[in-house]
């Protein structure tokens, strides 16, 4: 028996006793895997709706706490002998409309009488006729932000959840003059209940185990649940396990279990969010697939002893004369070629060694390519959570920043100069701040593309008249007479041009030439479009990193522009190119989809 044989028949016996084992293993492993996959899923989906149940809370915390520090409304309240001014009661109504859902809004005084708002809490004006309310107007009136857990209206039997907020005196800060009592909806949280997987048993429990919330269309309505005795993991505020049978009695289920934790200076009820998966239904795709994987498995490694058997003594022969080029590409020497010398099988595997060398140089190329480009969308997602959390949690303050300008312009028109100018200031960095704010959130997320026929000089023009250009800088269109419309998002176009300009600009402090041109390619049914500017340029480290977020090199700016554009450019089918010079000005390239027909 030949070498190659013998070598060929060990690889088959080995794969033969191996496979099994390895089949197993796999399997197991694979189930292990995704089992866990699927738990830290689910507990991911209670972090979610939990998280959703208390934004809507600290959105009401927030919106109570806002009217409560209304300067009109705390001076309504320190003076209820004048009557409450129109303004005012169109304020509260506007807002009552704007936040909420509410079921009552209502104004108190510190002793409990009712002075204005626009929902009532009902037809007595004592706060001592509505015992929950009390509660809340009684914290409240120590200086405390008063909100309760669920509350049902005997009436109506529908629940709600009570927000009582001090009002101060606008003259002492620690004196509470009075209170703003208001009912929150359940309908926002119940809404959020209601969007849980129809599979899963949901269930909203207070601290003693009661259930206060579950799916609306879910018959079974169990008034208290137990929590789960023995969980078999933790992770954070969420325990999860297996219970012998589900809420409903279908069975072995995965429960998860979140207890909640409020969100900032919203500290939550203590309430505990549970969701039952039955397993039967959670886990029979993951033993499935792991079956499967196995059968891959097993199967591939029968098919390879089977080749090895076959193909041994071909394969496996003495290749002295080869093998140092082979070590040398293992290396990876790439370049290196292995001589062929004849035409029979060496001479093919060494002619096809060759062509894997080739082919394996040009992977290498796009791994690595593909590897930056994998880089750059792990920053753009990492970029796109920061820049939403910063964005709203910039929003709110910036927009009571904005009114308390408006406000002090509204009630000092005739203040002198200087304090007008400085006004106008904060006014200003608001707007610049607020400008900042939507270009991260523009970088962590695109709109969807409402693509229509746009005609290129209209865009053009349109864009042009919403920059500011310095009579420095001279402007020149050079388009064809001819050219199809564009098939693209208008406003997103005119926002890309806009960057660009608005780049090109700023490329050319001392003044210099702008130059926009378009130039069709029928084949392609794509159009050219260029801005060139003879500014500073950049230098080709400068051009590697330009689409890098956070990437800028003007000493004001968070390096986001570029970004959006690239962002709009591929949501439209576009593409962009750049091509820049130290010293004399830069180019940048956008090709945008163009439509059949051209404009009359």
């Amino acid at each position: 028996m030949k070498f190659a044989t013998k070598i060929g028949l060990s690889a088959a016996v080995v794969s033969l006793v191996v496979g099994p084992l390895l089949g197993a293993a796999v399997f197991l492993e694979a189930r292990s895997l995704l089992q866990e996959h699927i738990v830290h899923e689910q507990v991911q989906i209670a972090t979610g709706i939990m998280r959703e149940i208390d934004t809507a809370l600290y959105r009401a915390y927030l919106d109570t706490s806002m009217i409560a520090a209304d300067e009109l409304l705390r001076e309504a309240v320190e003076n209820p002998q004048r009557p409450v001014t129109t303004r005012l009661t169109d304020e509260l109504a506007e807002r009552e409309k704007l936040t909420g859902p509410w079921r009552a809004l209502m104004v108190y005084d510190k002793k409990g009488r009712a002075l204005f708002g626009p929902k009532p809490l009902g037809e007595s004006k004592r706060i001592s006729a509505y015992p929950a309310n009390k509660i809340g107007f009684d914290q409240a009136m120590k200086g405390k932000v008063y909100y309760s857990g669920q509350i049902i209206c005997p009436r109506t039997h529908r629940p709600f959840v009570i927000f009582a907020t001090p009002v101060y005196a606008r003259n002492d800060p620690n004196k509470v003059v009075g209170v703003v009592i208001a009912q929150y909806l359940w309908s926002s949280i119940q809404r959020t209940l209601d969007h849980v997987d129809p599979a899963a048993r949901v269930h909203l429990l207070d601290r003693q185990g009661n259930v206060i919330g579950r799916r609306s269309n879910d018959e079974y309505a169990p008034h208290r649940l137990p929590r789960l005795a023995q969980p078999a993991m933790k992770i954070g505020m969420a325990s999860y396990g297996v219970t012998p049978s589900s809420s409903h009695g279908e069975g072995k289920a995965l429960a998860v279990e979140l207890q909640q934790s409020g969100m900032q200076d919203y500290h939550g009820s203590g309430w505990i969010l549970l969701i039952e998966q039955p397993l039967d239904i959670i886990f029979a795709p993951i033993s499935q697939m792991a079956r499967n994987i196995a059968l891959i498995v097993f199967v591939i490694l029968l098919l390879q002893a089977a080749l090895l058997m076959a193909l041994g003594r071909f394969f496996l022969r003495p290749l002295a004369n080869l093998l140092k080029g082979v070590k040398r590409v293992a290396q990876g020497e790439f370049n290196e070629k292995l001589a062929v010398h004849s035409n029979d099988e060496l001479g093919e595997f060494a002619s096809n060694f060759n062509t894997m060398t080739d082919k394996l140089q040009e992977r290498t190329q796009q791994l690595l390519v593909t590897q930056d480009e994998l880089v750059q969308k792990e920053k753009l997602a990492m970029l796109g959570q920061l820049a939403e959390n910063v964005g709203n949690e910039l929003r709110n303050p910036l927009g009571v920043m904005s009114n308390a300008v408006y406000y002090l312009q509204t009630m000092l028109p005739d203040a002198d100069a200087g304090t007008q100018e400085y006004l106008n200031i904060i006014k200003h960095e608001i707007t610049g701040s607020e400008r900042i704010v939507a270009g991260l959130l523009d970088a962590a997320r695109t709109n969807p593309s409402h693509i229509a026929t746009v005609d290129i000089r209209e865009l053009i023009d349109q864009t042009l008249a919403r920059c500011v250009i310095p009579a420095s800088v001279s402007v020149e269109q050079n388009l064809p007479e001819l050219l199809p419309p564009l098939l693209i998002d208008p406003l997103q176009m005119q926002q890309v041009l806009h960057n660009l300009i608005y780049n090109a600009v700023e490329a050319m402090p001392e003044g210099g030439a702008l130059e926009i041109r378009a130039v069709a390619d029928a084949a392609a049914k794509t159009v050219a479009l260029s801005v060139h500017d003879t500014g500073v340029g950049m230098s080709a480290e400068h051009l590697a990193k330009l689409f890098q977020p956070m990437f800028t090199t003007k000493s004001r700016g968070i390096g986001l522009g570029l970004v959006v554009v690239k962002n709009l450019l591929e949501a439209n089918g576009g593409k962009i190119e750049v091509q820049s010079e130290v010293g004399r000005g830069s180019t940048f390239i956008v090709t945008l989809p163009a439509a059949s027909s051209r404009p009359e």
